[in-house]
């Protein structure tokens, strides 16, 4: 016994805090304290403090090291990130600048990227997921409204986009308006239909209000 505890080397001060012990002196505590040592005698014949000895003793043996994980810079904002990296479809740097304008947290576009990682993923696996509703040729034209900022003349300007996309080709047009009032639809279907060369037999809308004088629910 005495031959094993004067082999155990005894523990190194690093800049004031005690340094990790060594996988060997780990075993020798183990096998001092399955001898009935208490955790002070182990820590005087080694040389390193007692609750170094029973952190050791609790976990059961010798583990590497693990730096705390720490919250990231943009941890607090985490509900605010996911509502707008989907409000933007996943347009990091226009997330990144109301980030700094409403919050005033500048930081990297990378960093954004790393933050909203986990929502890219689940954006993508959805996509992966949903079945395309496809319709014979020229028979259904689908229309919607996104919006989107745009920098113009050092100012985020509100730009709304209507998209229209043949359900069977999936050919898709845009024109930019800074409203959705009727206006805007009715002129961007026009320019859908030119721009296709023809009409559809139906136009599929998302019961958009501008176009929609009775609404009603079956």
């Amino acid at each position: 016994m005495q031959e094993m505890v004067k082999q155990a080397p005894r523990s190194k001060w690093i800049e004031g805090r005690q340094a990790m012990q060594a996988p060997e002196d780990v075993q020798t505590m183990l096998k001092l304290a399955s001898l009935g040592w208490g955790a002070k005698r182990i820590s005087r014949e080694l040389g390193c403090s007692r609750n170094t000895v029973r952190s050791y003793l609790r976990q059961g043996g010798w583990q590497p090291y693990r730096s705390p994980q720490r919250p990231g810079r943009l941890t607090p904002y985490s509900e605010w990130l996911t509502e707008r990296f989907r409000q933007h479809r996943g347009n990091c740097d226009v997330v990144r600048q109301e980030l700094e304008r409403e919050h005033g947290v500048t930081v990297s576009l990378r960093t954004v990227e790393r933050a909203v990682a986990h929502l890219r993923r689940e954006v993508l696996a959805q996509t992966a997921a949903t079945v395309r509703f496809e319709t014979p040729p020229g028979h259904q034209l689908q229309i919607d409204f996104g919006t989107v900022r745009v920098p113009i003349d050092d100012e985020q300007i509100k730009v709304h986009l209507f998209v229209a996309t043949l359900g069977y080709s999936r050919r898709t047009y845009v024109a930019m308006f800074l409203h959705e009032r009727q206006s805007a639809w009715l002129q961007g279907l026009e320019g859908a239909f030119r721009h296709f060369g023809g009409t559809t037999r139906e136009v599929l809308i998302d019961n958009a209000r501008a176009l929609v004088v009775n609404g009603h629910q079956n």
